[in-house]
């Protein structure tokens, strides 16, 4: 169990196709490897050859002491007991000096010599200098050798040095190098690692406002964000806020359609009671009842396709239809007479000649349902309407409603709050205070006004300007 606790803790941890951070780690990682070797490779190979140089160099001057110091006597090499340099005449010095003739034949070794065997044989192939690193049975020497003539003689002058010192300063250098360039490559993958947590700040606080949405703490992404996020967390709070409005508009649909439906409830719940009247007095039933209850079964099927396309979009349709207005009032208000006929309502309806609406015909029932609904509602016997169309200033055709009754009017000081949904005028009387709202909504989509003001019969006046 311990065993395969360990197997998914390591699983989790290295999980690199679900985590950024080790990408990104991963990725520095190779790329510092790849680096380290790269920048050790051509260090090494500059020290090796600086060293060389410097070796070379060294065993070159060293080669010119001989030179200077040889003479011929007779024929032959003669050379002093005490040379200048004295690392020649000490035994146990590094640097040896032989003097071959092109034989191969030492005549001639240093006293720094006499300590050592030299298996190295001169190649007499035409080059006047040449230097290398030899290996013999006794180990590995650097080697210098001039090939010149001497009053006629030709000699070979060769200086060696052991490559013990070399190569334990250039393993030192190495094992130096590599301790360097492995601390500095973990100093960089700190530095890379916490860069990375910084420059994943954003993404984390990205995560804890989406964890806060889906508590329910927040409804939104707060806060700054980078340029390169700015765009995405711009598109999610578009998408929560549609997602938010999508919510909001089926609830409102839902309460939409429930209001509309009132007007033709009550007309068929009229219809229904006057029929049940008449059967109780034995009078003659009703003789436009089908008709009647036809028209307002097809008024709530065009009630309920309405408000579910509104409950999608919200919008005006593309098609701008032209509605004739007269007609629509007059199936309004025949509509509200049924309802209402207890109250014996005087209606005052002034519609301009060939006056039409440029939308939808269920928005224009809606707006005008609503107002004339509240109209008959709270007046006392009088309504008053009036529809006309004119041009503002900039010649812009637009539809003016008037909507008047002579019941309690509306005080200025609420006249703002009554559009608001579930705020009423009058709560003395049964409703849901959605209406206006509905009628609001609609009359900004057409970029509309609807201002409240006192009418010359006693009560409210509602002027809506519609916009074609």
């Amino acid at each position: 169990m311990k065993t395969l606790f360990s197997t998914l803790s390591l699983s989790k941890v290295f999980d690199i196709k679900n985590s950024l951070r080790l990408r990104v780690l991963l990725a520095s990682g190779i790329m510092l490897l790849v680096s380290l070797i790269l920048v050790m490779l051509s260090v090494m190979a500059s020290f090796e050859s600086a060293q060389f140089g410097a070796i070379r160099k060294e065993l070159a001057a060293d080669a010119n002491v001989l030179l200077t110091a040889a003479r011929i006597e007779e024929g032959r090499l003669v050379m002093p007991d005490k040379l200048p340099d004295e690392k020649f005449n000490q035994v146990e010095s590094p640097v040896l000096g032989i003097v071959y003739d092109m034989s191969g034949n030492a005549i001639w070794r240093s006293r720094s010599t006499l300590d050592e065997v030299i298996h190295y044989v001169p190649d007499n192939d035409g080059e006047i200098t040449e230097f290398d690193l030899s290996s013999d049975p006794t180990g590995k020497y650097f080697f210098y050798d001039i090939d010149v003539s001497l009053d006629g003689i030709p000699l070979i002058f060769v200086t060696l040095t052991p490559a013990t010192e070399y190569f334990e300063v250039l393993n030192s250098f190495r094992r130096s190098l590599l301790f360097w360039l492995l601390f500095t490559a973990l100093g960089m993958l700190l530095v890379v690692w916490l860069g990375m947590q910084w420059s994943l700040h954003p993404i984390r606080q990205l995560t804890r406002n989406l964890r806060d949405i889906e508590s329910g703490s927040s409804d939104r992404l707060e806060g700054e964000y980078p340029r390169e996020l700015t765009k995405l967390t711009a598109a999610l709070n578009q998408l929560l806020n549609n997602e938010r409005s999508q919510r909001e508009r089926y609830r409102d649909a839902m309460a939409d359609l429930a209001h509309s439906l009132k007007t033709p409830l009550a007309v068929l719940q009229t219809v229904q009671q006057s029929e049940d009247l008449q059967k109780q007095s034995g009078d003659a039933p009703l003789p436009d009842k089908e008709s009647i209850v036809e028209e307002q079964v097809q008024r709530m099927n065009q009630i309920i396709s309405y408000q579910l396309q509104r409950a999608v979009t919200r919008q005006k349709g593309l098609v701008k239809n032209h509605i004739n207005v007269q007609q629509v009032i007059e199936r309004i208000t025949r509509t509200l007479d049924k309802v209402y006929h207890h109250k014996h309502i005087q209606l005052d309806s002034h519609v301009q000649q060939g006056c039409e609406f440029t939308g939808e015909e269920q928005d224009l029932m809606e707006i005008m349902g609503n107002m004339l609904e509240n109209a008959y509602k709270l007046c006392l016997q009088n309504v008053r309407v009036s529809i006309a169309s004119f041009r503002d200033k900039r010649a812009r055709l637009y539809l003016e409603l008037v909507i008047e009754d002579d019941g309690p009017g509306v005080p200025a000081d609420r006249r703002n709050d009554i559009l608001k949904r579930g705020v009423r005028a009058d709560s003395r009387t049964p409703g849901q205070g959605i209406g206006l709202a509905i009628a609001m909504e609609i009359i900004d989509s057409y970029e509309g006004q609807l201002t409240i003001e006192d009418s010359e019969l006693g009560g409210a006046l509602f002027r809506v300007k519609l916009y074609s």
